[in-house]
């Protein structure tokens, strides 16, 4: 009977560092996709951006499209630097989420996605802004050759269409994709918090 006992206490002060493994591999893994999750979004978007730029580039002087004002070639580029900048800035966002390191402890890997987190926060105070109103300033400019000579009604439905269009993808669709990126990150700080809560008291 006190072997069963001795075996009893045994197995329950066993259990709760089996179920921290298990949470904390959960979590690991959690972590794993979520960081391969933004990265592939990142460089896809990055990439995108790049061949926006090589495709736009080609279709205003290799193709059949005649520019003949100079501020439209000013507009195009613009549209084209802003576009390679945001391009840049999104691949070495992408460089710095495959910086984190899956493999590291609770409070190091905490820490790296904190810093990712912080430095994301910062990054989407001035350069959403700062992308929207350039992109916005070249398209401006561009769209006064397009419409020039056009009947009233085709300017008036180009602007409110476009305006229209960027005006839902900056309050609307931009904020849901960000408030969705946000609270993924979140909540792997939190899950990881309270790992790293649950070793220390374990100690």
């Amino acid at each position: 009977m006190k072997d069963f006992d001795a075996l009893k206490d045994l197995w329950q002060q066993s259990k709760p560092a089996e179920q921290k493994t298990v949470d904390l591999q959960a979590i690991t893994r959690q972590s794993k996709d979520t960081r391969t999750k933004l990265f592939r979004q990142l460089l896809f978007g990055g990439i995108t951006l790049f061949f926006t730029v090589a495709f736009i580039t080609w279709t205003i002087y290799f193709s059949n499209v005649k520019l003949t004002w100079v501020v439209t070639h000013i507009a195009v580029w613009i549209i084209v630097t802003t576009v390679l900048l945001q391009s840049i800035l999104t691949l070495f966002t992408a460089y710095k989420v495959s910086l984190i390191d899956d493999t590291l402890p609770p409070a190091q890997h905490l820490q790296q996605w904190e810093d990712y987190y912080n430095f994301r926060k910062k990054q989407i105070q001035w350069n959403k802004p700062l992308y929207f109103f350039f992109l916005n300033l070249g398209m401006g400019l561009y769209f006064l050759e397009v419409v020039h000579g056009r009947p009233i009604g085709y300017i008036i439905l180009l602007i409110v269409v476009y305006c229209g269009w960027m005006l839902y993808a900056y309050f609307i669709l931009g904020k849901r994709i960000l408030a969705k990126e946000e609270k993924r990150l979140k909540g792997i700080m939190d899950e990881l918090k309270l790992i790293e809560e649950q070793l220390k008291a374990a100690e």
